[in-house]
């Protein structure tokens, strides 16, 4: 019996229609990952899985960490879209800072161990040791790390250095149009956890001021950590932190 060239071809279309249709059913063809992160338990997700193409958006979706919270810790712009804002992009607003020979980036591993750490969900790093103080205060801040996190935390810390360079001010109505006066803007000051006490009063912070801003007299011992200072006395850095930059930023000290 003779089979004709269009039986033929209708044979071969139903067995690659079939083998296809069959592989779409195993999941042979994936080409492209889900968004949706592997899962460790029923409702919990791996933290390894999330990527620098992960935007605070599913990190909150997915994670249960606030898009606000990591905003703050890391001191994104307030107006920061939690929706296109995605991990990759932190390399490209903060400076790599060297710490004991190592050079540590913000990336998308720091924002693991912050996740980590917020969410109490198991993480662990082989290439970050240290977080932003910013991250770290918001994270005693919010009663996330155990005291013994805490502890290590603390000792672990670096500043944000932006990547972006503090531009002038452009003043309009005097010089001509094509020449515009420039008047420069003084540069925030940036005060970190480790400088001691008498570090901040040499940059402007006369004993009276010290008193005023934070209500406690000056200690005696001014090599003391200004962070640990404040947490002795049952303060919150953070806040004190805030107004001691705002002074020292508003050159009312001159």
């Amino acid at each position: 019996m003779k089979i004709s060239h269009v039986h033929i071809l209708i044979a071969i279309v139903i067995i690659i229609g079939g083998g296809i249709g069959l592989a779409s059913q195993m999941n042979l063809f994936g080409t492209s990952r889900s968004v949706e992160p592997i899962k460790l338990t029923e409702d919990t997700y791996d933290i390894a899985d999330i990527r620098g193409s992960s935007t605070l958006g599913e990190i909150e979706t997915y994670y249960r960490v606030p898009s606000e919270a990591i905003i703050e810790a890391f001191s994104l712009k307030a107006d920061t879209n939690p929706s296109t804002f995605q991990l990759k992009d932190l390399k490209e607003i903060y400076l790599p800072v060297e710490i004991e020979g190592e050079e540590y980036a913000v990336e998308t591993d720091t924002v693991k161990v912050f996740v980590s750490l917020y969410s109490d969900i198991p993480y662990t790093s082989e290439e970050t040791f240290y977080l932003p103080e910013t991250a770290v205060d918001y994270l005693i801040r919010e009663n996330k790390l155990t005291a013994e996190e805490e502890d290590y935390w603390r000792k672990h810390t670096f500043d944000l250095d932006s990547i972006e360079p503090d531009e002038g001010t452009t003043v309009l109505g005097e010089g001509t149009q094509d020449e515009p006066v420039i008047q420069e803007e003084k540069n925030p000051v940036s005060i970190g956890g480790r400088m001691t006490i008498a570090e901040i009063m040499a940059m402007g912070i006369d004993a009276v001021t010290f008193k005023e801003i934070t209500g406690l007299e000056v200690p005696e011992d001014k090599t003391m950590a200004i962070r640990d200072f404040f947490t002795s006395q049952g303060l919150e850095f953070s806040v004190l932190k805030e107004k001691m930059e705002s002074f020292l930023s508003s050159g009312d000290k001159n």
